[in-house]
C-alpha cells in the first residue's frame, strides 16, 4: 500500500518529483480546487490506472474567481478531502499556498488563448487567465506525463491544451467522461450550495442540453433556433438566469466549420447564487 505524502511546500515537492524522475516513473496529475466529489475521485482512479505515480493538488485559486464573494462562498472541506484522498491510496497530495506556487514568490499572471473569450469567458472576464496563471507553475513543479480533467470543464480543457502547446510542455491531456448522479446532474463542488428545490431543477440542465443535441442532429440547419429553444426551456424549468446556450464546433468553440460530426452543445445557467455548467456530445 502506498504511503500518502501530504506536501505543502515546493522544495519538498521538488525533491520527491526528482526522485520519481530519476527512477523514470510516469507521473499522473489531478488538479482540484478542493471540496472533492465523485468526479474528482474517478479522475484519481483513472490516473492510478494509467500512471505509476499520482499527484493530486488542492488549491482554491483566488485568481480564477470573478468576485471575492464567489471565492468566499465556494465550499471548502480540507479535512474531509484529506480523508477521501487517504482512501484512494495515491502518492502525493500537494496543498500549497499561493506563495509556494510561484518560484520568486511574486504572482505572475499570463493570458489564456483566444478560446477563453467564448462561452464562460464572456461573463467571467479573466477567469481563464487565472486558471492558466496557476496551472503553468503547477505543471512546472509537478512535471506530469499526463494531466487528467473532467469533460464537464470542456472549455477549460481546450484552454489548457493551448497553454501546453504555447509553452511546449511535454504533457498529455486525458479527458474523463462527465460523472453524473442518478438524475443526470454532473457532479460539481458547487452542487453542495444548492437547496432541495434547486437540486430538483438542476437536473433539467443536462436533460435540456441532451434534448437539444438530438434535435440539432435531426435538423442541423436550425441550430440557431434550437439554441434559443434551449434557453427558453431552462428558464421555464426554473433557472433564474441562462448565461449561454450554444451549439459550437467542439474543435474551435465557434460556428466555423461546424458540422454534424463535430458539434457539441454547451450551456451555463444559474439557480439563485449557484452557476452550473455542462455540455454534451454523443460519442
Amino acid at each position: 500500500m502506498t504511503k500518502l505524502k501530504i506536501i505543502n511546500d515546493s522544495d519538498t515537492l521538488k525533491k520527491n518529483i526528482q526522485e520519481y524522475k530519476i527512477k523514470k516513473k510516469k507521473i499522473g496529475y489531478v488538479a482540484t480546487l478542493g471540496s472533492l466529489h465523485k468526479g474528482h475521485l474517478n479522475l484519481i482512479r483513472l490516473a492510478k490506472k494509467k500512471t505509476q505515480i499520482v499527484v493530486v493538488s488542492i488549491f482554491l485559486n483566488p485568481l480564477q474567481f470573478n468576485s471575492k464573494k464567489d471565492f468566499l462562498n465556494y465550499p471548502k472541506s480540507l479535512k474531509k478531502d484529506k480523508k477521501k484522498i487517504y482512501k484512494e491510496n495515491i502518492d502525493i497530495l500537494y496543498t500549497p499556498s499561493i506563495k509556494e506556487i510561484f518560484f520568486n514568490k511574486k504572482i505572475e499572471k499570463i493570458k489564456a488563448s483566444k478560446k477563453a473569450n467564448k462561452l464562460c469567458g464572456v461573463n467571467r472576464k479573466g477567469h481563464f487567465n487565472g486558471v492558466v496563471s496557476i496551472l503553468k507553475p503547477l505543471f512546472t513543479q509537478i512535471q506530469p506525463s499526463i494531466a487528467f480533467f473532467g469533460e464537464k470543464d470542456f472549455q477549460q480543457i481546450m484552454v489548457v491544451k493551448d497553454l501546453i502547446k504555447k509553452y511546449k510542455m511535454n504533457i498529455k491531456i486525458v479527458i474523463l467522461k462527465t460523472i453524473r448522479n442518478s438524475h443526470g446532474l454532473a457532479y460539481s463542488s458547487r452542487n453542495k450550495i444548492l437547496n432541495i428545490k434547486e437540486k430538483k431543477i438542476a437536473k433539467y440542465l443536462f436533460i435540456t442540453i441532451k434534448e437539444i443535441f438530438f434535435l440539432a442532429l435531426k435538423n442541423f440547419k436550425k441550430i440557431k433556433e434550437f439554441e434559443k429553444l434551449g434557453k427558453i426551456k431552462l428558464l421555464k424549468y426554473g433557472f433564474t438566469k441562462v448565461d449561454y446556450f450554444k451549439i459550437y464546433n467542439e474543435n474551435n468553440l465557434s460556428k466555423q466549420k461546424i458540422n454534424k460530426n463535430n458539434f457539441r452543445v454547451f450551456a451555463a445557467a444559474c439557480l439563485g447564487k449557484t452557476r452550473l455548467i455542462d455540455n454534451y456530445k454523443k460519442i
